[in-house]
């Protein structure tokens, strides 16, 4: 029987790019285990962030983020917005609503029930074009009642995970 025993394996380069192309080349993992609140219409930190540092210009991050989400008041919005280090990105845009509006996710309560939590999850290709360490985060605001993330709008009995996942692909 062979064995082959080696100290490193590099990856072939081609002009100082990362020759691997569509290929995941790393994985890293952020998120939360508490449900967390916010009382305010300002976007604001939730503690969901994961930090990643590219192997090359080229490559994309596959963000995908997954959840649930409520609010304490009936027909009242939660919503949330992803940032790649201070820049906003995958919002949506044109909305009438203002740039309130134009968000990565959001939800609606649902008319008579404070009780009421949603699962939702959202994903978006980034390019970022840079070797430097980047963070993505979510901020969170409730645009009228008190958002909630990870679990109910009414009170603590539930608790869900927030997962925030980067997948850097070769490009």
């Amino acid at each position: 029987m062979s064995k082959l025993f080696v100290d490193e394996i590099q990856p072939k380069t081609t002009g100082g790019a990362v020759g691997i192309t569509g290929h995941v080349l790393q994985v890293k993992q952020g998120g939360r285990t508490s449900r967390v609140t916010v009382g305010v219409t300002t976007f604001t930190d939730v503690g969901v962030f994961a930090t990643i540092t590219p192997k090359s210009t080229s490559s994309k991050i596959l963000i995908m983020l997954t959840g649930v989400m409520g609010n304490d008041n009936a027909s009242n919005q939660t919503a949330l917005k992803l940032f790649r280090n201070s820049t906003e990105i995958g919002s949506g845009t044109g909305a009438s609503g203002g740039a309130s509006k134009n968000t990565f996710m959001s939800m609606l309560q649902e008319a008579n029930s404070g009780y009421h939590f949603d699962g939702f999850g959202q994903n978006f290709l980034d390019e970022p074009s840079t070797t430097s360490e980047i963070t993505y985060k979510i901020q969170m605001a409730g645009l009228n009642g008190t958002a909630v993330l990870g679990g109910r709008g009414d009170n603590a009995d539930i608790a869900v995970p927030t997962r925030l996942i980067l997948m850097e692909i070769g490009g």
